[in-house]
C-alpha cells in the first residue's frame, strides 16, 4: 500500500512539473515566433500524435494490466508487442508522409511533420517500455524522465529560439528529449531487471493480447482523433495562423487536465471493487466523484472566462487577441470534459466500456461534422464550439448508460451543479468587477476568498465533506 501511494505521488508531482514546464515553453514559443509560427509548429505536432496512436492501438494499455497479473509472462509480452510496433511504426510513418503531401502542405510544414513524426515513433517506443516498469510497480523512474525529458526540451528548445534557428529546431528539441527517454529506460529495463528487449513474434501471445486490446484501440483512435482533428481541419480551411490563435486558447485549457486524471486513478480501481461487491458505495463514490470536479472545474472556467482579454494579454501579447474568444468557449467546455472523466472511468470499471467506446466514436464523428460545417462560417471560434458541443455530448451520452449500472441521486447531482454554479457565477461577477476597477491580480485574489465563502453560504460545501475530502486525498 505504501509503495503504491508513493508510486501515485510520484506520477501526479511529475504531471504537474511536466505541465507546468510544457506551458512555459509554449508561451516562450507563441511570444517569439508569432501566430503563424506557432500555428505551424502546433499543426505538425497536433498532426502525427493523431498517427501515433496507430503505433500502440492499445497495446500497452493491455501488456500493463497482462504483465501485471503474470509477471513471468512479462519478457515473452513485451518481445512480442516491440516486434508488432517495429511493423506498426514503420506504417504509421509512411501514413503519416504520404497523408500530408497528399493534402499539398508547404515543404517547411511537411519538413516538420517528418521530424515530429520520428519523434512519435519514439515516444510510442519508450510509452512501452515504461509500461514494463509499471507492470514491475516502478513508477519513480518514469517519473524522473517525464521531468528530465521535458527540461531537456525546455533548455534545447529555448537555445534554438533565441539563437533564431529555424523552426524546424524546435520539433528536435523534442526528437532529442524522446531518444533520452528511450535510452533511459532501456538501461533501467536491462541493468536492474536484466529484460531482454530484443524484439521476438510469438503468435499465441500476439492473438491473446489483440484479442484483449481491440476495444482499447478502437476507443483510443476515436479519441485522439476527436482531441487533434479541429487543428488539422482549421489548417486546412483556414490556414496556420488560425491554428495559431486556436493553440493559445487549447493549451491553456487543457492545462488543467491533470486534476479529472489523478482523481480517475484513485476512483477507477474503487469503482471496479464496488462495482463488483457494493452499488450503494459505487453510487456514493460516483456522486462524490462528480462533486469533487465540479468544484474544481467551475472557478477555473469562470475565472479563466472573466479573464480572457488579460491574460491573453499578460502571456502572449495583443496579437493573440483573436484568441479570446475562442478561450472564453473552449474553458467553459472544461467543466463537461471534467465531467466525462469519471463517467467514462465509471462505465469502463463496470464491464460497459463497448458503450463508452461507441459514444467516443460518435461524439468523433459529430465534433468533425461541426467543425466542417462551422469553421468556414465562424473561423477559430467555430472549432472551440464543436469542442464544446462535443464535450457536453460526452458527458450525456455517458450519463444516460450510468443508472442502468447502479442507482445514482439525479436530485443530489443537480442540487449540487446548481449550487456550484452560484458560487462560481457569484465570484466571477466579484472578479468582473474588480478587475474593471482595479487589477489583474487584486481580482484573482478576491475571486480566490470569494469563492470558498459563497461555497459555505450555499451549502455547497460542508465541514464533514472537507473533512471526507482530506482522507481521500490521503489515501
Amino acid at each position: 500500500m505504501a509503495s503504491t501511494a508513493k508510486n501515485t505521488l510520484f506520477m501526479t508531482m511529475a504531471s504537474v512539473f511536466q505541465k507546468v514546464i510544457a506551458f512555459a515553453y509554449f508561451t516562450l514559443i507563441a511570444r517569439k515566433i508569432g501566430a503563424t509560427g506557432t500555428g505551424t509548429y502546433f499543426f505538425a505536432l497536433s498532426f502525427t500524435t493523431v498517427f501515433v496512436v496507430f503505433v500502440d492501438l492499445g497495446l500497452t494499455n493491455v501488456f500493463i494490466r497482462e504483465s501485471a497479473k503474470a509477471k513471468e509472462k512479462l519478457g515473452e509480452y513485451l518481445s512480442t508487442i516491440l516486434s508488432i510496433k517495429m511493423g506498426l511504426g514503420l506504417l504509421s510513418y509512411l501514413a503519416a508522409i504520404i497523408v500530408i503531401n497528399l493534402m499539398g502542405y508547404d515543404i517547411e510544414t511537411r519538413h516538420l511533420v517528418y521530424l515530429s513524426a520520428v519523434t512519435m515513433l519514439l515516444d510510442s517506443l519508450h510509452l512501452t517500455l515504461y509500461g514494463a516498469l509499471r507492470a514491475l510497480g516502478e513508477l519513480k523512474y518514469e517519473a524522473m524522465s517525464i521531468v528530465g525529458s521535458q527540461l531537456l526540451t525546455l533548455v534545447l528548445g529555448t537555445f534554438f529560439l533565441y539563437a533564431g534557428f529555424p523552426l524546424i529546431y524546435l520539433i528536435f528539441a523534442f526528437t532529442v528529449s524522446s531518444a533520452a527517454n528511450v535510452i533511459f529506460a532501456i538501461t533501467i529495463l536491462k541493468t536492474k531487471h536484466h529484460l531482454s528487449l530484443r524484439p521476438s513474434y510469438k503468435s499465441d501471445v500476439a492473438k491473446h493480447i489483440a484479442r484483449i486490446a481491440i476495444p482499447f484501440a478502437l476507443a483510443a483512435v476515436f479519441a485522439r482523433v476527436y482531441s487533434y482533428i479541429d487543428s488539422i481541419l482549421l489548417s486546412k480551411m483556414m490556414g496556420n495562423e488560425a491554428v495559431g490563435f486556436y493553440s493559445i486558447p487549447y493549451k491553456i485549457t487543457y492545462a488543467f487536465q491533470f486534476i479529472p486524471l489523478a482523481l480517475i486513478a484513485a476512483l477507477y480501481p474503487k469503482f471496479s471493487e464496488y462495482f463488483a461487491h457494493d452499488k450503494k458505495k459505487l453510487s456514493q463514490v460516483f456522486e462524490q466523484g462528480v462533486k469533487y470536479l465540479l468544484l474544481i472545474a467551475m472557478p477555473i472556467a469562470f475565472g479563466i472566462a472573466v479573464l480572457s482579454k488579460d491574460i491573453v494579454l499578460l502571456l502572449y501579447t495583443d496579437e493573440y487577441l483573436p484568441s479570446v474568444l475562442p478561450l472564453q468557449i473552449l474553458i467553459t467546455s472544461l467543466i463537461f470534459s471534467y465531467l466525462s472523466f469519471p463517467i467514462g472511468a465509471f462505465l469502463n470499471a463496470c464491464d460497459k466500456q463497448k458503450a463508452q467506446t461507441t459514444i467516443v466514436g460518435t461524439v468523433m464523428v459529430v465534433n468533425i461534422v461541426l467543425n466542417v460545417l462551422l469553421i468556414p462560417r465562424l473561423g477559430v471560434a467555430g472549432a472551440a464550439v464543436a469542442a464544446l458541443v462535443g464535450n457536453v455530448l460526452l458527458t450525456v451520452f455517458g450519463y444516460f448508460i450510468v443508472p442502468k449500472i447502479t442507482h445514482v441521486s439525479h436530485g443530489y447531482i443537480a442540487k449540487t451543479f446548481f449550487q456550484i454554479l452560484f458560487s462560481a457565477g457569484g465570484m466571477a461577477l466579484a472578479v468582473y468587477a474588480v478587475n474593471t476597477q482595479v487589477n489583474f491580480f487584486y481580482a484573482i485574489l478576491v475571486g480566490a476568498v470569494t469563492y470558498p465563502i459563497l461555497l459555505f453560504l450555499t451549502r455547497s460545501v460542508r465541514m464533514g465533506e472537507l473533512k471526507e475530502a482530506v482522507q481521500f486525498i490521503k489515501r
